[in-house]
């Protein structure tokens, strides 16, 4: 029982430290190589997604096919493809090229909030006081984010604000949605194929399926591929592995280390500038989301369990 304990903390602790580390490299990536948002996400989804259909076939030995014979299982895999696979990574991408990758991961762990919200709104929860703190303080926690403490200014370009908002309700849905699925079929292979089939729909709305290799050196594929496939690929693997030793509180503890590896690389590598007050805002973010994820009684089943690790 230890063994597996240890081994699911360490699998979750590696996940999400791969993809804090695959968001700043992204960040190299569009600030050294000037690569086009759009043409990045859809070669990162198709590659991506490929790897991890090729894990779950060899693998973990999982029927690949079987979800499109089910008409109904088919719809809802492409909605969650398209707006929430597909809308999470680029909003996500999108808000680091606009901004950086310490706002993007911050903003986007802001998804359980959004889906609380949901809840209260769609009246699917009834109203708790421990509510309107919760949102109080993560609108507390976002405003040092942005504005370092002085609110006469922006910290952050109001089109990364955007995007970042963006992809939080993108990670709302994609949390939300994915509910329907996992409870039916292998996770990876959901994944897998949502990856690949928004990667696929991206390339058609681009109207191009070329990608400008010729902007990349030695150094920049060998940036490309760390992000396709420890970023992305095996982070994904390691963290869906991981929930079969440990507890979703254990994951959601461990899964701040995402977000912590994406602003200490991006201030100690890129040199992003990350002031004490943005500070303090990370932290109340990062305690208003773990308070959620493994303080508070699940109040409808499934729907709170808001992962933080979106795959970004």
């Amino acid at each position: 029982m230890q063994n597996n304990q240890l081994k699911g903390t360490l699998l979750v602790m590696l996940g999400a430290t791969f993809w804090g580390l695959g968001g700043t490299v992204t960040e190299k990536l569009f600030t050294e190589y000037s690569l086009p948002v759009s043409l990045f996400v859809a070669v990162r989804l198709i590659l991506s997604g490929f790897f991890l259909l090729l894990i779950a076939k060899f693998i973990q030995k999982q029927s690949l096919l079987h979800i499109f014979k089910v008409k109904h299982a088919l719809l809802q895999l492409i909605i969650y493809a398209l707006f929430g696979m597909l809308g999470v990574q680029y909003t996500f991408m999108a808000t680091i090229d606009k901004g950086n990758v310490a706002i993007a991961t911050l903003l986007q762990f802001l998804a359980p909030v959004v889906i609380l919200i949901y809840l209260l709104l769609a009246r699917k929860s009834k109203f708790r006081w421990t509510d309107i703190m919760i949102i109080l303080c993560s609108l507390f926690g976002t405003s040092l984010l942005l504005t370092n403490g002085d609110y006469s200014t922006l910290s952050v370009p109001p089109n990364a604000i955007f995007w970042g908002l963006l992809t939080a309700c993108a990670a709302a849905f994609y949390t939300v949605y994915a509910v329907k699925l996992f409870l039916n079929w292998p996770s990876l292979v959901v994944i897998g194929w949502s990856m690949f089939i928004g990667g696929i729909a991206l390339s058609i709305i681009n109207l191009d399926f070329s990608f400008p290799w010729y902007l990349l050196d030695l150094k920049g594929a060998i940036y490309f591929s760390f992000v396709i496939t420890f970023g992305t690929m095996f982070a994904f693997w390691m963290y869906l592995e991981s929930v079969k030793y440990i507890s979703p509180q254990t994951t959601a503890l461990f899964g701040v280390l995402e977000p912590v590896t994406a602003v200490i690389s991006s201030v100690l590598w890129l040199k992003v500038p990350f002031g004490i007050w943005q500070l303090i805002g990370m932290i109340v973010i990062l305690i208003v989301v773990l308070y959620m994820s493994i303080g508070m009684k699940p109040r409808r089943k499934k729907r709170l369990k808001a992962t933080q690790n979106t795959g970004l």
